[in-house]
């Protein structure tokens, strides 16, 4: 599985904006698995349904201090108005399937910057 997940995360050093960090939002990030393939130096915004998490990916971001953490959004995928339009360069989608109630309903795109 990390091999796959090594495939999948390496291109996102592609998308770095030309200044400052590459600005992650990771919908349904659960205890925030992913986080080990992220670039050094990302800022990482994080989303989930489940508040409780929050005490999981505390552990996990201090495993992983290579990255810089934003914040943690208690939102379901397709109810991210608490993430600021235009405010992050990648959108990943975690365990989206779990934090999104309905297939059809997506805001991510509103959230990336236009050289995403």
């Amino acid at each position: 599985m990390n091999d796959s997940k090594r495939e999948l995360f390496r291109n996102l050093e592609k998308f770095y904006p030309p200044k400052g960090a590459l600005r992650i939002l990771e919908v349904g990030c659960g205890s925030g698995a992913n986080f080990e393939h992220y670039p050094t130096g990302c800022r990482i915004t994080c989303t989930d349904p489940n508040p409780h998490f929050q005490k999981y990916l505390k552990k996990t971001m201090a495993k992983n201090d290579h990255l810089v953490y934003d914040s943690f959004i208690v939102a379901s995928g397709e109810n991210l108005k608490a993430v600021e339009d235009n405010s992050v360069d990648v959108v990943v989608p975690g365990y989206a399937e779990g934090s999104a109630r309905s297939k059809e309903s997506s805001e991510a795109c509103k959230f990336m910057t236009v050289s995403a």
